[in-house]
């Protein structure tokens, strides 16, 4: 329902400025490429990418300043790495004892991939030209709300040594295998991951080539950055349900803190006048 009211939103605003009469509005289309992740306080996620596409409308409210309103499709891929890992987490055993569960492994790795739609809002300013009335500075902020589909997460641990140590009679078992304690091996798992929809703050600078009367080219510079928190309940990167089970990493490392994501790359626009 949120999702809903925020699309009728957008689209009430975009046929609202579309319908008003006023010399200098655009139609832009753009691609997009760069850098992206997702981190915390203690970690990030490394070596991801993203490429995207959209369409803006953009309204003048007076000169060198206009409004726009669009829409954003995109894909993205990011990586985490960790080496020499280990954790541990409260659990109960199949006769109902509570125990906690250790693990550690000699590398973890997990590479996510996914698309997302956004809406984005944006406040554009043109500045001076740049010694030729065809080439200007011009510096964008703005907002976007996302929604994250399609997203998998495809896990990998090497090396798994795992015990269930039990407090209440300071015993620390190393087997059976089979109820999920020993030296397990390697292990890879994927699945389908939800991410949370929610706002990104964005920004974005260049210059702007004037093509013609009515066209012109954009080259810059984008970056956004999640408000809200990507990732999921904490959990460790392993968990005890009468044997081990590999959770994502976006689940949050048994700690407190929130994933975000971010973004960062170079973006190419062509706009035409109406």
């Amino acid at each position: 329902m949120k999702t809903i009211k925020i699309t009728g939103l957008a689209v009430c605003m975009f046929l609202g400025l579309s319908t008003t009469n006023v010399s200098g509005q655009e139609v832009a289309f753009s691609i997009s490429g760069g850098v992206t992740g997702m981190k915390k306080p203690s970690s990030k996620l490394s070596d991801g990418h993203n490429f995207g596409f959209s369409a803006l409308y953009m309204h003048p409210l007076k000169e060198n300043l206009s409004l726009g309103a669009g829409m954003e499709f995109g894909a993205y891929s990011v990586t985490k790495k960790i080496n020499n890992y280990h954790g541990t987490h409260a659990a109960i055993d199949s006769q109902g004892d509570l125990f906690e569960y250790r693990y550690k492994l000699a590398k973890f790795t997990e590479d996510i991939k996914g698309n997302y739609l956004a809406i984005p809002f944006k406040l554009q300013y043109e500045g001076p030209s740049l010694g030729s009335e065809n080439l200007r500075l011009y510096a964008a902020v703005g907002l976007k709300y996302q929604l994250f589909f399609k997203a998998t997460s495809k896990r990998s641990l090497e090396a798994i040594e795992t015990s269930g140590y039990y407090a209440q009679w300071d015993a620390e078992l190393f087997n059976p295998i089979w109820a999920g304690f020993g030296k397990l091996g390697d292990k890879k798992e994927e699945d389908k991951i939800k991410l949370n929809n929610g706002f990104f703050i964005l920004g974005e600078v260049g210059v702007k080539y004037t093509l013609s009367d009515d066209q012109s080219l954009y080259f810059g510079i984008y970056g956004d950055y999640d408000l809200a928190s990507s990732g999921q309940e904490n959990t460790g990167l392993m968990s005890y349900d009468n044997g081990e089970k590999i959770n994502s990493v976006l689940q949050g490392e048994s700690d407190k803190y929130k994933l975000r994501m971010f973004n960062v790359g170079l973006k190419v626009t062509y706009s035409f006048g109406l």
